[in-house]
């Protein structure tokens, strides 16, 4: 199995978690992302897909947030919706989430400590993301 094929999943659930719908999750689509992840043919891919489900799963653990987003986290988000698009080549995929990383960099020095840590795991997501493209670019 592809990465692709895992990151079509993940991208979902992200999605859900990054609109605020994370409840709309259940533990079988967990399951599922994490057996999806461990059929991956490449290792270092595998790797890195086993890593954004603890990923996923630690900020499903946190639970809902009962206040809404700052104003620099929905700033952050926003970013990271455009920097995480996949549509384009790998290299133009790979420049738009490079340039995204520097952005929520920019972005995150202005936020408290809370908004960095938000911000931080917007950060590590995407670091994944980078890691995966350049593999592919290669």
């Amino acid at each position: 199995m592809e990465y692709a094929e895992f990151e079509v999943e993940y991208k979902r659930l992200s999605e859900l978690i990054m609109s605020g719908r994370s409840d709309q999750i259940q533990p079988a689509d967990i399951t599922r992302l994490r057996a999806l992840a461990s059929q991956i043919d490449d290792e270092d891919d595998r790797e890195d897909a086993l890593l954004e489900v603890s990923g996923t799963e630690y900020v499903l653990a946190q639970g809902p947030d009962d206040e809404p987003p700052s104003e620099i986290v929905r700033q952050a988000r926003a970013v990271y919706a455009e920097a995480d698009r996949n549509d384009g080549t790998a290299a133009e995929r790979l420049a738009r989430a490079e340039a995204g990383m520097r952005e929520l960099e920019r972005i995150a020095q202005a936020g408290d400590p809370d908004e960095r840590r938000a911000i931080g795991s917007l950060e590590h997501t995407l670091m994944m993301l980078i890691g995966a493209l350049r593999n592919e670019a290669r």
